[in-house]
């Protein structure tokens, strides 16, 4: 059985293929909201007096909601169809924009609580769905670049996004930062009013379960879950703790914004031509493991740097690693996932990042409160080099269990 065509479940083989650039579109503009944001809300915990690990408990809870909720999301994408849960997903996202004004006009903590519930609802649909749709339309040897140009798109709007907050913080406030977001964010239902060929089936508890029951069998998809739990760690701790580390060496609320503008820049710009080499080469997913190691070895000296241009080297180096990883697993995922379960898996994965993304602040923010940045951070990155061991062990045996099938 060649790992390049497997042959689990229904295919497109022949059938119409669909055009990708709306959920490229819609990718970008909802990140670009999501995130012009999400970076006032650790700045506006800090104005009312609250502490690091307040705005971890925050950004924890708006992840951890993701992480539970992407599984299930997937599955109703598979069953419901990808548009309707696309739009679903990013209207939501724009809506939950507008709620931390609530804390501005009441100098209360409370609204951005509410904030994370609702933003950790609504994102955990977006991924799954758009994923599903370009793995389905887009040819089978092309896949790598598709999702190199998928999370091109959605990653320069996360950095775009805190570049556009930060400066708009910086120069007119808190309220109309918050609704320049929800504006953007509006802007990605553009997206699913052009997705074509989304199929619509009738939603089963009961088979929800089976999906993702029959999903979790495939031992080669676990291990993918296992390395993106672990690429999570660190990025949770970044986007959450990144800011106050910012401002506890003398960066600008603009500077921060400009740096993880940076960081999501380079990581998006290295995606296309990281996606076509993943397209041309057979890379045992053993690869992501790597990628995994060496992405959170280069985090974990994201605490210990005192200026600009070190955080910079930091952010680019490691945005590479991460770009790399989280194609790989993207197609691994699609390629042995049954077709009409992508969605199911792609949301497992999802899962198992937010769930790293989520445990990420509340464990960096914990360590940083009592013993600094450096030792946060780093702290993080071992917990996503031990998912990377891990994810060894259930990734080495690849290319034997593939010729026996072993992997399902």
């Amino acid at each position: 059985m060649s790992p390049r065509q497997p042959q689990f479940g229904p295919h497109l083989a022949g059938a119409r293929r669909r055009p990708l650039w709306p959920a490229y579109v819609a990718g970008f503009t909802a990140q670009l909201g999501v995130w012009a944001g999400a970076i006032a809300v650790p700045l506006q915990v800090q104005t009312l007096g609250g502490s690091v690990v307040e705005v971890g408990g925050i950004f924890t809870i708006r992840f951890g909601l993701g992480a539970v909720l992407a599984l299930p999301a997937g599955s109703l994408a598979d069953a419901w169809g990808t548009r309707r849960v696309l739009a679903f997903g990013v209207g939501g996202s724009a809506l939950a924009s507008l709620i931390p004004i609530l804390g501005v006009l009441s100098s209360s903590v409370l609204p951005l609580y509410a904030w994370a519930i609702v933003s950790g609802l609504t994102s955990a649909m977006i991924w799954p769905a758009n994923g599903a749709y370009v793995a389905a339309h887009a040819d089978s040897d092309r896949r790598g670049s598709a999702f190199g140009w998928l999370t091109f798109s959605s990653n320069t709007g996360s950095g775009i996004g805190p570049a556009i907050g930060g400066l708009t913080w910086d120069t007119a406030g808190a309220i109309p930062t918050y609704l320049a977001a929800a504006v953007i964010g509006s802007i990605a239902l553009v997206g699913p009013l052009f997705l074509a060929g989304s199929v619509r089936g009738r939603v089963d508890l009961r088979s929800l379960r089976a999906s993702i029951g029959t999903v979790a069998r495939y031992r080669l998809i676990l291990g993918c879950w296992a390395v993106a739990l672990g690429l999570g760690f660190s990025e949770g701790a970044l986007r959450a703790i990144f800011p106050l580390f910012g401002t506890s060496i003398g960066l600008s609320a603009s500077s921060i914004g400009w740096l993880l503008g940076i960081l999501a820049v380079s990581n998006g710009l290295s995606r296309v031509p990281l996606g076509r080499v993943i397209d041309r080469r057979v890379m045992a997913p053993v690869a992501a493991s790597i990628g995994c190691a060496f992405y959170s070895g280069t985090s974990a000296l994201l605490g210990f740097q005192s200026g600009f241009v070190g955080i910079a080297i930091v952010f680019v180096v490691g945005s590479v690693a991460v770009a790399f990883t989280h194609i790989l697993l993207q197609v691994t995922i699609t390629n042995w996932a049954p077709a009409n379960l992508r969605a199911t898996a792609l949301g497992g994965y999802l899962m198992s990042d937010l769930a790293g993304i989520a445990g990420g602040p509340i464990i960096a923010g914990g360590v940083a409160e009592r013993m600094g940045f450096g030792p946060g951070f780093a702290t993080v990155a071992a917990c996503g080099l031990l998912l990377a061991a891990v994810s060894v062990a259930i990734l080495a045996p690849w290319r034997a269990a593939s010729r026996s099938g072993s992997l399902r």
